[in-house]
């Protein structure tokens, strides 16, 4: 039986016991004018907000009672250096997304401006048994059009994000590019996706090397992807690989108990033996005391800074390879549990970062839906509750950690994944046995194309049993 490891931060289930304004008619609001419903909202934002966030004490001075747009109140809420917690009014669907359950057509591409005003999309991947894989669409093919319309900066993102839309392909000659003729239409479906979308065991100059493309730390809804990733793992481990490649090009994070493990299996089989630190977790000035007075690992005495909530260590790991050198790829779309894997392992071995800088997310995010019994509404706030280090207090990269060899991510040029045309793959096989694969294009891309930052949100929660002061 494959070992299992208990991941926990997918799903946080806040119970919160606070004096709730009642949802009830507008005479009982406090004097306020706005709904009931509204009041509610905006009672809870407040809060749980003033409980739990890390910048708590620099949280302004507002009235709740007068807030009529919940979403606007949450987002004045937040400090200054945020710009990753955010709120929604859809609870199931953010427990799905953390789940790798969504709408989706299984393709993911970036846009860029191709002349002028006008926007292309650019393939990054495409999720095996997805609409978009049976469809033929392949990592590098370049959207020009949706729905017969050419992109740009006022339509690329509603034509794109529809459930339903036909997307009509290009081809570029070395100079523009030039419609195919290729029109694909795709209707999006419920879709529990695996994070792992490629792997192999690759033989290159007499070297056995593990290769994973990985987009999402999640074991998914019923543990199916932590089964799938320990095998990917016990794959290496019987071919007796000798380096392995970590592919987080477009990984946005995710559990930090499942990073935990996935370095505890890359790791040298001391520091997992050994249970060393993988991160130390902060929160506002009120957790931290609660943590370390808490008796959580019930041996009737305060955990200190041993608290399960202040410090991740190693777990084990029957699947654990022994490595002394890890190999991670990466773009300014590898972002929150990703970096903490690279950084978490800095300590015991050699970590080898190729490609362009990261995202840039030292914190970690708490679930909040609503802790009434029964629940008055289906919103959910994610807001930064914890700033994590490493065990050698390595922390504050908010501008991305930098590659040690930078290759650009040429989506232009893109090849499969596994392919030794791959730029990044390419020079991370060069590293590990000394000879380059066959020459590749251009590592840069054309100046015809300007990449546009995707507003993705880097994933990253962390579980615990919040008490919340009354």
């Amino acid at each position: 039986m494959k070992h299992r490891i208990r991941i926990f931060g997918l799903l946080i289930m806040v119970s919160m016991s606070l004096v709730i304004v009642p949802a009830c008619q507008k005479d009982n609001n406090n004097g306020s004018d706005l709904p009931a419903d509204i009041l509610v909202l905006d009672n809870w934002i407040w809060e749980g907000m003033n409980e739990v966030y890390l910048w708590s004490a620099y949280i302004p001075d507002l009235d709740p009672k007068q807030e009529p747009d919940p979403e606007a109140f949450f987002y004045k809420l937040l400090y200054k250096d945020d710009h990753n917690s955010w709120i929604t009014d859809n609870y199931d669907d953010l427990v799905a997304m953390f789940n790798g359950v969504q709408m989706a057509t299984g393709m993911s591409a970036h846009p860029a401006y191709y002349t002028g005003s006008q926007i292309v999309y650019f393939v990054e991947y495409v999720t095996p048994d997805s609409p978009a894989a049976d469809s033929g669409i392949a990592r590098g093919d370049i959207i020009f059009t949706i729905d017969g319309n050419l992109l740009d900066i006022d339509n690329y993102q509603s034509l794109y994000y529809q459930n339903t839309a036909t997307f009509g392909f290009a081809d570029w000659n070395g100079n523009e590019l030039i419609p195919n003729g290729k029109n694909i239409s795709l209707t999006a479906i419920v879709m529990n996706q695996d994070p792992i979308i490629y792997h192999d065991v690759i033989d290159y100059e007499g070297s056995k090397i593990g290769y994973v493309v990985y987009t999402q730390f999640t074991d998914g809804e019923n543990g199916e992807w932590l089964d799938e990733l320990n095998s990917v793992f016990e794959e290496f481990k019987t071919a007796g690989v000798s380096d392995v490649v970590v592919d987080l090009r477009y990984n946005p994070g995710g559990s930090l108990d499942l990073a935990a493990y996935f370095a505890s299996t890359l790791a040298p089989v001391t520091a997992m033996e050994n249970n060393d630190v993988f991160v130390n977790l902060v929160w506002n000035d009120f957790y931290n005391q609660y943590w370390a007075g808490a008796d959580l690992d019930e041996d009737g005495k305060a955990d200190g800074v041993e608290s399960t909530q202040l410090r991740i260590r190693l777990p084990q790991s029957d699947e654990n390879l022994d490595l002394s050198t890890v190999y991670f790829l990466t773009t300014g779309g590898t972002a929150s549990a990703s970096e903490s894997l690279m950084a978490g392992l800095y300590p015991y071995m050699d970590v080898v970062q190729i490609g362009t800088t990261t995202y840039g997310k030292c914190y970690a995010s708490v679930t909040i839906d609503d802790w009434a019994v029964p629940k008055r509404h289906n919103w959910a706030m994610q807001p930064l509750v914890i700033k994590y280090s490493n065990a050698e207090g390595f922390t504050d990269f908010v501008d991305g950690i930098e590659p040690d060899i930078t290759v650009q991510d040429n989506l232009l040029y893109a090849k499969p994944f596994g392919s030794l045309e791959d730029p990044l793959l390419g020079r991370a096989l060069e590293e590990i046995t000394g000879v380059a694969p066959a020459a590749t294009k251009s590592l840069q891309y054309q100046t015809t194309f300007k990449s546009i930052p995707v507003p993705r949100k880097p994933l990253e929660e962390w579980h615990a049993d919040l008490p919340f002061r009354k």
